[in-house]
């Protein structure tokens, strides 16, 4: 499936940049492939209802094929995000995302999308409310993802308050007040309680 989705990928690429059908020489060049293999794809996509497709003309996707090719796009994005809110360099975040975008399903996209909801701003609406500990307000929180190096301190399923959130982190977990620096404030992820 994964060579399917790369053409189909490319399809939507180039139908929305130019705005045409696409040739088989286009997808040859941009995959890298012969266009004989190309036009093998195509007669392939056509069966499993992908794109329509007339020999010598080209292809357009279908409702099926853009919407797989849209999620396709919509996962790599996530998870290029994700790789570079890690501190990953660009163009392996890049690399990264290419091949995972193609194993992941909707449960692993929406809990990278949990971590990364608070720089996030692939989607028009995100149903997420997570932030990193250094970005919270005054207020109640549960935490959601903690460092193992926490452990004594703050773990998952804890429910903590932010008293205060200037240079440093000040919480409450249960009766005890600890602070904390920013940094180490970025690896704790919360939700409002």
């Amino acid at each position: 499936m994964e060579r399917v989705e790369e053409y189909l990928e490319a399809i939507l690429d180039i139908q929305e940049k130019e705005k045409r059908v696409v040739r088989t020489s286009d997808i040859a060049k941009r995959l890298n492939v012969k266009p004989s293999s190309v036009t093998e794809m195509f007669i392939k996509l056509k069966d499993m209802g992908y794109v329509d497709y007339v020999p010598y003309r080209g292809v357009v996707l279908t409702e099926d094929g853009r919407r797989i090719a849209e999620k396709i796009k919509r996962y790599y994005k996530i998870f290029e995000k994700f790789f570079k809110f890690l501190g990953v360099d660009e163009e392996k975040a890049k690399e990264l995302s290419c091949e995972l975008e193609h194993h992941a399903d909707e449960k692993v996209v929406e809990r990278i999308c949990t971590i990364i909801s608070s720089v996030c701003d692939i989607c028009d609406e995100c149903k997420f409310e997570e932030l990193p500990l250094s970005e919270a307000g005054k207020g109640k929180y549960v935490v959601l993802i903690a460092p193992k190096s926490a452990k004594d301190l703050i773990k998952v399923g804890d429910r903590i308050e932010v008293i205060e959130n200037n240079d440093t982190i000040k919480i409450k977990v249960g009766e005890e007040i600890f602070e904390l620096s920013k940094d180490f404030g970025k690896k704790i992820i919360v939700r409002k309680a």
